[in-house]
């Protein structure tokens, strides 16, 4: 018996972006291995799109009295938004990590805006000689 059309929820998968700054001042192996763990962690719960490594920069401010950081910026796809919460704790209680920012792309995308038309001053048809 049939009652009508059957309606499924979408699930579908936002890009995000996480920033992650690892104090520079640790072993290339401690650094590396920070980077893996947070890597692995949304592997497991989601889709890694690309992973870039900035490498160790100065950065702007002091941070704890830290002046280096090692950039990793990750990119990955995830289903459920309530993972974000977990992994920027995660992200909190590790000791190595000097700050971290996480962004949500908007896949629908917002419009643009419609900027204002500008009337330009009419032009002479007929120019004096």
């Amino acid at each position: 018996m049939c009652r009508g059309p059957v309606q499924r929820e979408a699930t579908l998968a936002r890009l995000y972006e996480t920033v992650v700054l690892v104090d520079a001042n640790q072993e290339d192996a401690a650094i590396e291995a920070s980077v893996q763990k947070f890597q692995d962690m949304l592997a497991g719960n989601g889709e890694i799109v690309r992973v870039d490594r900035w490498g160790k920069r100065k950065i702007a401010y002091e941070i704890d009295g830290k002046s280096h950081a090692d950039y990793t910026v990750y990119y990955y796809h995830l289903a459920n938004g309530k993972f974000v919460t977990e992994f920027e704790r995660q992200l909190r209680l590790d000791e190595s990590i000097i700050r971290f920012l996480t962004v949500v792309d908007n896949p629908i995308g917002l419009p643009p805006l419609d900027a204002p038309e500008i009337e330009l001053p009419a032009e002479n048809s007929e120019k004096e000689d």
